[in-house]
């Protein structure tokens, strides 16, 4: 018999493994901050130009190869290189002063501190938007990746059907943002 972790011991190694505050706002990205973009900067499409398109699709390419190694150790380098190797984007906090929701602002930030999530936005006199764009939600899918790899690492008791569903949709999230991006030839 399989012994498989409850939800609350996933909960307690998630928040073990959560994301750290970015405390200086230095530039250096790491696969612990979680840098999310706020949504009305998430756009329908993208046009980007051909080198960062490039670099995006192999990213993106390379990461459905990690997501398809078995050896979780293996997949989480691969998945902290390929984080490391992109471009940092160009952008600020964002100053959300209305939700839109049923929350409140005050809610919102306890949830993001909580989850030490960091709402960011594009700058807006910035003349490659749709590159930071591309570049943010990209590194937010390999931080959560990532995040999650690692959790495979230090959870050998993670029920194996679940951690494909996971990867699935990290899988149906690339196709996504293959689609944003007008990547093509994308395997």
């Amino acid at each position: 018999m399989t012994n498989s972790i409850t939800f609350p011991e996933i909960a307690d190694r998630a928040e073990e493994q959560s994301v750290k505050d970015n405390l200086n706002n230095s530039p250096e990205r790491s696969p612990e901050t979680l840098d999310l973009l706020v949504p009305w900067d998430i756009p329908l499409a993208c046009q980007l130009g051909e080198p960062i398109k490039q670099q995006i699709s192999a990213s993106l390419q390379s990461l459905l190869q990690a997501l398809d190694n078995p050896n979780f150790s293996e997949a989480q380098i691969q998945i902290h290189q390929i984080l490391t190797s992109l471009p940092i984007p160009e952008t600020q906090p964002a100053q959300v002063k209305s939700t839109k929701t049923a929350l409140s602002t005050a809610d919102v930030e306890d949830y993001d501190i909580y989850f030490r999530v960091n709402h960011v936005q594009t700058i807006p006199n910035q003349t490659d938007r749709d590159e930071a764009t591309a570049l943010s939600l990209t590194q937010g899918l390999l931080t959560n990746c990532h995040k999650f790899i690692t959790l495979c690492c230090t959870t050998p008791t993670l029920a194996p059907q679940h951690i494909t569903q996971q990867k699935q949709g990290f899988i149906s999230y690339i196709h996504l943002l293959t689609r944003v991006f007008n990547i093509e030839n994308l395997l």
